[in-house]
């Protein structure tokens, strides 16, 4: 987005956005909110261990990548669940089929979510909202990641598998995060939070 933007633009979001009233926001103030049927949701600013184990979980995984299929890890990036009403999600890190760096990124090409929950704000959002729009959009895994309260580690990581439209619990990571698909991973809790 261009710099020039007047610095109230903001004033001029309409209730509803549409993708193309998306594409016209600032790209600074598109990393701050989520969209969910049009509606601008504000993304609270997350912790820094929030931030350090998702970061340190997608270089697990992008560590545990194969030659095939072709996938890609990123975090904190606009997954479309719709296009209208215009419904878009940032999860913490993500697992994808690998798509040109310009592409718009979908849910149906998305293959693992996960988002770090933090004890003071996101919980109803990431253990409710978010799963129940992932499942509907047919994100195949869903990781909630939970911090301890005292805010010093990660006290459980559940994972969801989705199965007829929904997902079940099929495992309480509880000491170490263990996958073998879509994507290989092995890695104690100590390794995603420790300094």
């Amino acid at each position: 987005m261009t710099s020039g933007a007047p610095s109230d633009w903001y004033r001029w979001i309409p209730e509803q956005i549409t993708a193309r009233d998306y594409e016209l926001l600032p790209e600074d103030f598109c990393r701050t909110i989520e969209v969910v049927d049009g509606h601008i949701v504000k993304c609270e600013s997350p912790s820094r261990l929030h931030n350090r184990v998702a970061r340190r979980i997608a270089t697990h995984m992008e560590a545990g990548r194969k030659p095939e299929p072709c996938l890609m890890v990123d975090t904190d990036v606009d997954v479309r669940i719709s296009d209208v009403p215009l419904s878009l999600r940032r999860p913490d890190v993500i697992v994808y089929r690998c798509l040109d760096d310009d592409s718009k990124l979908y849910a149906g090409d998305t293959v693992l979510a996960v988002e770090v929950v933090s004890p003071d704000s996101s919980f109803h959002t990431d253990t409710v909202e978010k799963k129940a729009a992932y499942a509907a959009a047919g994100i195949p895994v869903y990781l909630i990641v939970f911090l301890t309260e005292a805010g010093d580690g990660i006290e459980l990581i559940e994972e969801y598998r989705l199965s007829e439209g929904r997902y079940h619990l099929v495992c309480l990571h509880t000491r170490r995060l263990t996958l073998d698909s879509p994507i290989s991973v092995d890695v104690v809790f100590g390794d995603l939070t420790s300094g």
